[in-house]
């Protein structure tokens, strides 16, 4: 099976949930990574005018089963009564929901309340599909005992559950298994069979586009460098570089003249490495790259100081830092602050990197928001250790 076709075939697998007899919830195992793009995909497949089905997308956080069902229930009647009035308007009717009781516990109310919209719905729309993915579960067995109460107690064969758990920690794990109207999916693929599937598919170009193929040459590329296949890498770099100027795709091209760099780096072929560098920062200044053009410049620096060129490098880190710092991208500055004391440092230059990684020091540190909690540890823990090393104090 070739990679080009694996992501179609696991959505087909979901489309034939979204209509299964049997089946009420799908357990749908992913890697964290791998969320953005399935939800993303999933909200691409909802704008086709050939998708029947009307998705919901519930991320709200579990911390014990009444209140989740309860946030359940609200989502729904307001999707149910904005619909309404857009149906409405397309001279389109549909029937109110089952009112249950207010004696009738949460998890209950849901599912009749589901059930009941779910066989109100147009015969033009498919099934009403519930995505639940929680930001945090704090109660676990609430949470499996929540997924399969709704196994069990939904009333229609047109209302369906995705619910979306980690690969390597599932905290539904063997539910599926205890209950028959419960099914598994896993996505997921090594980076070993990514690899041998993309290969497969680079032996038939000709089903390929001329974007693909610049895809799946940099996908190899990046598994032969982890592996320090450097030879291979850079072989296919260039392969990829060329393909993307001929195919007037500049942000391809660069990004292929950036990681070559990176290999040629790893090789100590610092000439080479340069001006592989200098080309991608070309493209990045014309073609507006902000993005890639900051770390350009910073490895242009770090290749022209391996050459003993140490004005022109620190003038390659400080145009780098400048498009950190209008950017407002403060973790990029940290970078490339470290990457001037670590020249400071092999040049002998003790008080000039100790400087330098006090400043960078103080930036990681000055990430105050709770969103870069991480990232400033692990900078800030790294930083320390290099100025110990040093001699000084952190």
């Amino acid at each position: 099976m070739s990679l080009k076709s694996y992501f179609p075939e696991q959505f087909a697998q979901l489309k034939g949930f979204f209509i299964a007899a049997t089946e009420v919830v799908r357990l749908l195992r992913i890697d964290p990574e791998m969320r953005p793009l399935l939800l993303k995909a999933l909200s691409k497949m909802e704008e086709d005018k050939e998708f029947p089905h009307a998705l919901t997308l519930c991320s709200q956080a579990f911390a014990e089963p009444v209140s989740y069902f309860d946030s359940l229930h609200d989502i729904l009647r307001q999707s149910y009564e904005q619909n309404v009035r857009a149906l409405a308007e397309q001279k389109t009717q549909l029937a109110a929901p089952f009112a249950a009781h207010a004696a009738v516990k949460a998890p209950e109310r849901f599912a009749r309340y589901a059930s009941s919209l779910a066989e109100s719905l147009p015969e033009r729309i498919g099934s009403l599909v519930f995505i639940l993915d929680p930001d945090t579960v704090t109660d676990v067995p609430g949470f499996r005992r929540s997924i399969a109460f709704l196994a069990e107690n939904i009333r229609s064969d047109w209302l369906k559950v995705l619910v979306l758990d980690s690969r390597v920690s599932p905290l539904l794990a063997g539910l599926e298994s205890e209950h028959p109207k419960i099914g598994l999916q896993t996505l997921y693929l090594s980076p070993d069979e990514i690899e041998r599937r993309v290969r497969e598919d680079l032996q038939t170009p000709a089903s390929l586009s001329p974007a693909e193929r610049r895809q799946y040459k940099g996908l190899l590329a990046g598994f032969a460098f982890s592996n320090r296949r450097y030879d291979e890498a850079a072989q296919l770099q260039r392969a990829w570089a060329t393909e993307a100027e001929q195919d007037g795709a500049p942000g391809d091209a660069a990004s292929a003249c950036y990681n070559l760099g990176n290999t040629l780096l790893a090789q100590n072929a610092w000439p080479e490495a340069t001006a592989a560098f200098s080309k991608a920062c070309e493209l990045c200044l014309q073609h507006r790259l902000v993005g890639l053009a900051p770390f350009a410049y910073a490895n242009l620096g770090i290749g022209l100081h391996r050459q003993g060129n140490f004005a022109q490098a620190f003038a390659a880190l400080k145009v780098a830092r400048d498009m950190f710092k209008a950017q407002n991208h403060r973790a990029g500055e940290a970078f490339v602050v470290d990457t001037l004391a670590q020249m400071y440092a092999l040049d002998g230059r003790k008080a000039e990197a100790e400087k330098s990684w006090r400043y960078c020091l103080s930036l990681y540190e000055g990430m105050t928001s709770s969103t870069f909690a991480d990232l400033r540890e692990s900078g800030s823990k790294d930083v320390s250790a290099k100025l110990a090393q040093l001699g000084t104090h952190g």
